[in-house]
């Protein structure tokens, strides 16, 4: 099997996700923690997002566009801009993932700041490039460390 998986692949360690609150409070022996870890909203969603579920609970067992067109439509309008230059993503880490697959040559290097979300340099090493970190300065990007990168 090694033979057939991609280097890039073959050299990632898997991404340790964040314990679920519960399991954690039970750990520690606490309650009432707010968990703001793994880029959750610790106050729920907005009354306006469960409603938009209720309205739409009839439909929400069919697969939604996939285009995406009719949000793509009203973002276009709202924000003067070309339909055709919005992209539309499930979160950062998605269309992170698609501009690598996108534009990385396999071998390439990419550069980022530290400290940063670990999931970057394993979307670069899984597509075969090479991640360079470069701390940052006093909480800044050094962009003097960069461009000598």
């Amino acid at each position: 099997m090694k033979k057939l998986v991609h280097e890039g692949i073959e050299n990632l360690i898997p991404y340790p996700p964040g314990k679920p609150i519960e399991e954690l409070e039970r750990e520690l022996g606490i309650k009432k923690s707010i968990k703001l870890a793994s880029n959750e909203n610790p106050l729920g969603p907005s009354h306006m997002a469960v409603q938009a579920i209720i309205d739409n609970v009839h439909t929400l067992h069919r697969y939604p566009d996939g285009s995406g067109y009719y949000l793509k439509s009203k973002l276009s309008i709202k924000n003067s801009m070309p339909l055709e230059q919005i992209i539309l993503g499930n979160g950062s880490n998605e269309l992170i993932e698609l501009l690598i697959r996108t534009f990385l040559v396999a071998g390439e290097q990419v550069v980022q700041a530290l400290p940063t979300f670990l999931v970057y340099e394993k979307i670069v090493t899984g597509a075969g490039g090479k991640m360079i970190s470069v701390p940052l300065s006093n909480f800044k990007i050094d962009l003097k460390k960069i461009s000598k990168v």
